[in-house]
């Protein structure tokens, strides 16, 4: 788990002292918002798509302000709804999205393995998630269009790196063909029930 101090908001300086836990919804399972953040056309919103629909389209149209999906999923016998808070690139809108950057669970931070401005974008993402997301969200650095190999300028390894530097879990994913996309939300969503569950009733014990 990444530790994003320094946050803007009062309330969420006071959650300096431990991890909050995750709020129970009507329906029995826990609420889990995900946002998923980074440049424009990195493919953010086919990787919500194949993970909660299991389904590609090759039309792109750009997310205006923020979209919005859902999924039921069991994590280790843990019942979990994740909000999927799908955000717009553009920087006509990071006002906007970063509203939403206060009340968040979990990040899924996307670049594209074959535009390397979008990489080098990393840096000013994260520097938002930590000035203002919670301090004990958790953060996957994703690089997306890993089917695009023959057109890369990004290496696994550059990708790697600066997840270890900023002490985030790291995925290489293709929407278009569905590689590690489950296994990335699955490994977020893990690593935040461990966090934000367990810590709380002392091992989680699920049916």
């Amino acid at each position: 788990m990444v530790n994003v101090a320094n946050a803007a908001d009062p309330g969420i300086a006071a959650a300096n002292n431990g991890p909050r836990p995750l709020q129970m919804g009507a329906k029995g399972a826990y609420i889990v918002r995900l946002l998923m953040v980074g440049d424009s056309a990195c493919g953010k919103t086919s990787l919500v798509l194949r993970f909660d629909q299991n389904v590609f389209s090759t039309k792109f149209v750009a997310t205006i302000g923020v979209d919005y999906r859902d999924k039921m999923v069991k994590i280790e016998g843990a019942p979990m709804r994740l909000q999927l808070w799908d955000t717009a690139g553009q920087e006509r809108f990071r006002s906007l999205t970063s509203n939403f950057f206060g009340r968040a669970d979990g990040f899924v931070l996307c670049y594209d393995i074959s535009n390397r401005p979008s990489f080098d974008h990393v840096i000013g993402w994260m520097r938002d998630i930590k000035t203002r997301a919670p301090p004990d969200c958790d953060i996957v650095l994703c690089g997306n269009k890993a089917d695009l190999d023959n057109d890369r300028v990004v290496q696994a390894e550059e990708g790697k790196m600066l997840a270890e530097e900023y002490g985030v879990q790291f995925f290489e994913t293709s929407a278009l063909t569905g590689h590690n996309v489950e296994a990335m939300f699955t490994s977020l969503a893990t690593t935040i029930k461990h966090n934000r569950i367990d810590a709380f009733d002392g091992g989680g014990k699920f049916d």
